[in-house]
């Protein structure tokens, strides 16, 4: 037996006190408890996300470091026949100036590092496709998708014809009744991760530039010249909610390459429909 040390009643084995003073003891104690499980469920999640984007970060990082390594020696390469075409066309009278030289070695090292910060700036195959998937679902996505899916001279035509400006607002439109047709806890798919990523072959590459050609063709743009240096075929995993607010997963495969001139461009098909696009 016990006793309540707030009013001194008598208190039955195993139970608690009525009293005022005792009951909020009690509440301060659930209160104080429920804040601690709270703050265990959000630092889990916190923790989650901050992995999740860690990972993101490395993927990014990774594939950026892979797509300088590769590129550096070409633009070392350009560099340097720069620099041995700049050398040909100095006089043999300049080329014993060595301030000449300083200033051609000046103007050498300025391009490349001019290069190199382009190179660095434009980012890699994995950022371009989480730009897809993401412009792709948002209210006002429409401009980065298309500047993803379309070679430039197309967007430059489409922009000459005054049609660009109506296929971007009618895509956002198509997004905005997406999002007012949701239903519950319902939600659009937002990029994952990419599950699996294969090197495409020169033969591949080939059909790539001719899917570019292809669009160029469509929509009557300047056509030839199209050069794919590499690419991607991706497996790519998104999540949304269902109406029950339940995770789901979806996934596409795609392919992302690189376009000279344009940088990283996403092929909304799988490698396996490349082929319709051969000549």
């Amino acid at each position: 037996m016990a006793y309540c040390k707030y009013c001194g009643k008598l208190i039955p084995e195993g139970g608690s006190c009525d009293c005022p003073a005792a009951k909020g003891e009690a509440g301060i104690s659930e209160t104080a408890e429920n804040i601690q499980n709270t703050n265990e469920d959000t630092a889990e999640s916190l923790k989650s996300e901050a992995a999740e984007a860690v990972q993101e970060v490395k993927e990014v990082a990774s594939d950026t470091i892979n797509d300088i390594k590769s590129e550096v020696s070409e633009a070392a390469q350009k560099v340097d026949a720069v620099a041995g075409e700049a050398a040909e066309k100095l006089s043999g009278k300049a080329k014993k100036s060595k301030g000449l030289v300083y200033i051609v070695a000046g103007i050498i090292a300025a391009l490349f590092i001019f290069l190199i910060i382009a190179m660095c700036s434009s980012g890699g195959a994995t950022s371009a496709v989480k730009r897809y998937i993401k412009s792709s679902y948002e209210k006002r996505g429409a401009k980065t998708m298309y500047s993803l899916t379309l070679p430039k001279r197309v967007v430059k035509e489409l922009k000459e014809d005054d049609d660009y400006d109506e296929m971007v607002d009618s895509y956002n439109d198509m997004i905005e009744d997406m999002i007012d047709d949701l239903d519950g806890k319902e939600t659009l798919p937002k990029y994952d991760k990419i599950t699996r990523k294969n090197q495409m072959k020169k033969s591949e590459l080939k059909m790539a530039e001719q899917y570019f050609e292809r669009i160029c063709d469509k929509y009557d743009a300047e056509e030839g010249g199209m050069r794919v240096t590499k690419g991607y075929e991706v497996k790519v995993k998104s999540r949304y909610k269902s109406k029950s607010g339940e995770m789901e997963h979806r996934t596409d495969i795609i392919c992302v390459v690189k376009l000279r001139g344009d940088g990283w461009k996403i092929i909304t098909h799988p490698l396996s429909e490349l082929s319709y696009y051969s000549n």
